[in-house]
């Protein structure tokens, strides 16, 4: 491993660490009751030795109040256990969901980052590696508060019934750490493997899903299928590979524990039969033998549980270095990007705008323009010219690498806010929700006159009274029970709800028949009234309704008008 990598390591455990900071009171408490649930738990095999011892005594009324005790001490013992776990549970939500609202400021659009992870790799760190983390945080975090302290208590009591069991604990304590050391060398490898399986599988399942009409066209579905097959035993291996690491080093640990345990029987049994006798050491009876032998278990289950937390740690860390990476460099409170005044129509300038893609040895993007503000503006060009990316330089969804672009007003000249202008794509997302939610899904406090007068605005009134329960009805994923125009200004409702004065438009009426484009058309030139609007189309109708026509040119944007500086 290298120096860097070592660094990378350390950053990224040291991270880990941090994470926790949400759930510590809750792992706290939760230890805390872990180490009174050993107390109890001695105490209720105590109480169950002095009944034995009673038994053998015949005194009765002391085995009464011994299978009293072990009954309330039992009783104890399972609720402390149980309110721990659910300690801990609750320290891992909290966790979880401190990284899921870390992921969200750093995976959507907001605070003028720009995400570049991809679908699969954020669902990946969303669903799954947040969750390793505070499963790791919850594992590990109460017994490293509750550890020292439950195993200094078996110990104490051990040696004050009978010290030489408790030397035979101590003695074997010291091959703990080298078998804990080897579980941590046979964890880090595979989960290394095991996380880069995942990682394969999520892509390729994500891309599968989202190109099954082309793959479907092409033939292709069975190649892909046995893509799928292949990356799916890809990951089984390395997790079965994982489990074997696991299980070897489980084994070790129960050696050595089935070791001090089966020292500790056998010499408490021979001293009990008289065959041997430790100098200096206190007399056995059944209720000391007895005591010995049920509480030996319990000072090595931390160390257990410790053993078995290496391979999560692993998992853990790996986690935590994909999550560190996509949300370093967001600030800790994501705020809403402030917009332009709202009141009058943002014009757009570009000067010397330059954007290259990461790896790319040749500009996407070459751009020097100026947009009035209130006037429709075309943006023309063959598919892959640069209109696409373009438009999201305007919308601040991309960074240029030179060059300014600014918003202006008669007040307000400002950088590109995201959320402060209107975007309608030739995609059209629309919720698994009512008709209504999908419209004021940008502007969720508004009032039913304010949707009506979108609705009206693009031309919608029609299709909604045809609806089987109006603005009520309930769409489908992805819009299924509305045709694609029909979506399209359900869009257009959305962004006019927004007030948003500045509109960018991909592609607005591609795939559409020349009826529900003209349709499209006419909402938008409804909507966007005293609005400055630019538009990436390849469709000539829509170019038509424009006031400027410019072509872009393998990424080259040219207005012939002078640009200010």
């Amino acid at each position: 491993m290298t120096t860097n990598e070592m660094h990378a390591m350390q950053d990224d455990e040291a991270w880990l660490t941090a994470c926790a900071t949400p759930g510590r009171h809750w792992f706290q408490m939760s230890g805390t009751l872990r180490t009174l649930e050993t107390l109890f738990t001695i105490t209720r095999w105590g109480a169950l030795a002095w009944a034995a011892q009673a038994v053998m005594d015949r005194a009765g009324a002391h085995e009464t109040r011994g299978l009293m005790v072990f009954a309330v001490t039992s009783m104890l013992a399972v609720g402390a256990g149980w309110t721990a776990g659910t300690l801990a549970e609750r320290g891992a939500r909290a966790v979880a969901t401190g990284l899921r609202r870390q992921l969200t400021g750093a995976l959507l659009p907001t605070a003028g980052r720009i995400s570049e992870t991809g679908p699969a790799e954020a669902a990946w760190a969303m669903v799954d590696l947040a969750g390793d983390v505070a499963d790791f945080h919850a594992q590990t975090a109460p017994p490293r508060r509750s550890a020292p302290l439950s195993m200094t208590a078996v110990l104490a009591v051990t040696a004050a019934v009978h010290w030489p069991a408790a030397i035979v604990l101590v003695l074997t304590t010291a091959l703990l750490p080298l078998n804990m050391r080897l579980a941590g060398l046979f964890a880090q490898h595979g989960a290394d493997r095991q996380s880069a399986a995942t990682r394969y599988l999520n892509a390729v399942v994500l891309d599968s899903f989202r190109g099954m009409r082309t793959l479907r066209e092409l033939g292709a579905v069975g190649r892909r299928g046995r893509t799928l097959t292949t990356a799916a035993e890809q990951l089984n291996k390395a997790t079965m590979s994982v489990l074997r690491r696991a299980f070897l080093s489980g084994m070790v640990m129960d050696v050595v524990v089935t070791f001090s345990i089966a020292v500790n029987a056998t010499y408490i049994g021979l001293s009990l039969l008289g065959y041997v006798q430790v100098p200096h050491a206190p007399r056995l009876d059944l209720f000391t033998g007895l005591l010995v032998l049920l509480v030996c278990p319990m000072y090595f289950a931390p160390m257990r549980a410790r053993a078995s937390a290496f391979h999560q740690r692993e998992r853990a860390v790996i986690a935590a270095g994909v999550i560190r990476d996509i949300v370093k460099d967001t600030p800790a409170e994501v705020t809403r990007a402030a917009g332009p005044q709202l009141t009058e129509p943002v014009g757009v300038s570009l000067a010397a705008v330059r954007f290259r893609y990461g790896g790319n040895d040749h500009d996407t993007i070459d751009a020097d323009a100026e947009f009035a503000p209130g006037t429709w503006t075309a943006i023309t060009g063959a598919s892959g010219s640069g209109k696409s990316t373009l438009l999201s330089l305007i919308a601040g969804l991309h960074r240029p690498t030179a060059g300014t672009v600014r918003w202006q007003t008669s007040s307000v000249r400002q950088a590109p806010a995201i959320g402060g202008c209107a975007w309608v794509g030739q995609q059209t997302v629309l919720l698994d929700a009512t008709v209504r939610d999908n419209i004021r899904l940008g502007r969720p406090e508004a009032t039913e006159r304010q949707i009506r007068q979108a609705v009206d605005a693009a031309g919608l009134s029609a299709v909604i009274e045809g609806l089987p329960e109006g603005l009520n009805t309930r769409l489908g994923e992805g819009g299924w029970g509305v045709s694609t125009g029909e979506a399209r200004r359900i869009a257009i409702a959305r962004a006019l709800l927004r007030g948003a004065r500045l509109w960018l438009l991909d592609e607005p009426t591609a795939h559409l028949d020349a009826d529900s484009e003209r349709e499209v058309v006419e909402a938008l030139r409804r909507a966007t009234d005293g609005c400055t609007v630019i538009v990436a189309t390849h469709s000539f109708p829509l170019a038509a309704a424009a006031d400027t026509v410019l072509a872009i040119d393998d990424g080259l944007l040219r207005d012939p008008r002078p640009v200010k500086a």
